[in-house]
């Protein structure tokens, strides 16, 4: 039994040393792999309906000298995108496509360019951007995120 032992404890330590060594190796490029395919799954926000009434009237209700006009709220379903460079969130009415908000993480800026049947939102920093696209054109609306 000793015999044995002795042959395989060293053989034990030195391939649990060797797989240590080559996980140490590899482990940064799987990790980059694996992140650079893992892009965030697109959210489905809620639907968003029209606006509330104005809210109670009556001996209780008390009219705010600083409450700002309030802006239209967009119909339709509601779909948000979290990419690396920011949040975007669109609606989808009517088979268009409008813009609800853009908002870049810190180190991106924003950029949104809208042409008939297509708006883009770009996310850029100085070596990442994300990009997220809509296209509507002669069909029904489609999404496409991409990562760079």
């Amino acid at each position: 039994m000793r015999r044995v032992m002795s042959y395989v404890a060293p053989w034990v330590g030195v391939t649990a040393l060797a797989v240590t060594l080559s996980w140490l190796g590899v482990r940064d490029v799987v990790r980059a792999t694996v992140s650079e395919r893992a892009a965030p799954p697109p959210v489905a926000g809620p639907v968003i309906r029209a606006s509330p009434s104005d809210g109670p009237t009556g001996p209780t209700a008390r009219p705010d000298a600083r409450e700002r006009p309030r802006a239209s709220v967009p119909r339709g379903n509601v779909r948000s995108y979290a990419v690396r460079g920011g949040q975007a969130a669109m609606s989808l009415d009517d088979g268009e496509v409008r813009l609800v908000s853009a908002t870049p993480n810190p180190g991106f800026e924003t950029r949104v360019t809208q042409a008939p049947g297509r708006l883009r939102i770009d996310f850029r920093a100085a070596r990442d951007g994300s990009s997220i696209i809509a296209s509507w054109h002669g069909h029904e609306p489609t999404i496409k995120v991409y990562e760079y």
